[in-house]
């Protein structure tokens, strides 16, 4: 038994290193047509559709790299592709927003300035002319909900962290009104989504296998809920809601095991 865990530990160890160097060789191969795809269509893309494309086929490919990873996707139908919406979900990872252009609509992110800053990565998000804020910035936060409206506007959703930064323990953290006040200056419904599995893929360094990694869409708020409560309530109570729904998550993970 000892020998068949050595071994199996040694095998996860080589899968491991395996996949970081095809995904670093899969980045920066993949970032040469994105860029060219991205001047090509820059001039009559305005809302960067053609890019969101690209940037679903390779954010499906960062996922299937790895044989031993699978993606699980409940409620596709709960989401209006007619109507735009400030989506919200939690943050366990930077493997979040690759995973979640599993979801059937297009979007921006809201996301830290450094983050754009960040090599290929950030170029992406910056190419995909997603929405920047300062961290501790009131003007930006200001800034951040009026180009918010604009992409409502324009009929392209917005994903946003309403905990602000990634989870420290895997659990949904506090939420801040900033994506609720967003919602109810651009008159637009919000899209609690939960996912799970991006925080529990790494042991030290090494990457679990097999995973399942795992995106809930619940049902939706309409714009008239959303504009008859204060932003404080709203994120209250989808703090509880995306909390208890983690947990049931959890709970039916454990039973299939």
């Amino acid at each position: 038994m000892e020998l068949a865990n050595y071994v199996r530990t040694g095998l996860i160890i080589m899968a491991t290193i395996l996949y970081y160097i095809l995904l670093s060789i899969f980045t920066i191969v993949s970032f040469i047509p994105f860029s060219l795809l991205f001047f090509a269509t820059v001039a009559f893309d305005k809302e960067r559709v053609i890019l969101h494309a690209a940037s679903r086929l390779w954010s499906y490919g960062i996922f299937r790299i790895c044989p031993f990873w699978h993606i699980r996707i409940e409620g596709k139908e709960k989401i209006d592709r007619e109507k735009p919406s400030i989506i919200i979900t939690n943050h366990q990872s930077m493997l979040d927003i690759p995973l979640m252009y599993v979801l059937p609509t297009t979007f921006k992110w809201v996301s830290k300035k450094e983050v754009q800053k960040m090599p290929i990565f950030g170029w992406v998000l910056r190419m995909h002319g997603d929405i920047a804020i300062e961290r501790g910035s009131r003007d930006s936060a200001k800034q951040m909900i009026e180009k918010c409206s604009e992409r409502i506007a324009r009929g392209t959703s917005v994903i946003i962290f309403p905990e602000g930064t990634r989870t420290k323990t895997g659990n949904i953290g506090h939420f801040k009104d900033g994506a609720f006040f967003a919602a109810q200056h651009a008159g637009t419904g919000i899209q609690p989504v939960v996912i799970d599995g991006t925080w529990s893929l790494i042991d030290g360094w090494k990457l679990r296998m097999p995973h399942t990694f795992r995106v809930r869409i619940l049902d939706p708020l309409s714009s008239e809920y959303v504009a008859s409560k204060q932003a404080r309530e709203l994120a209250a109570e989808m703090e509880t809601r995306m909390r208890n729904e983690l947990t049931e998550m959890r709970n039916e993970t454990k039973k299939t095991k």
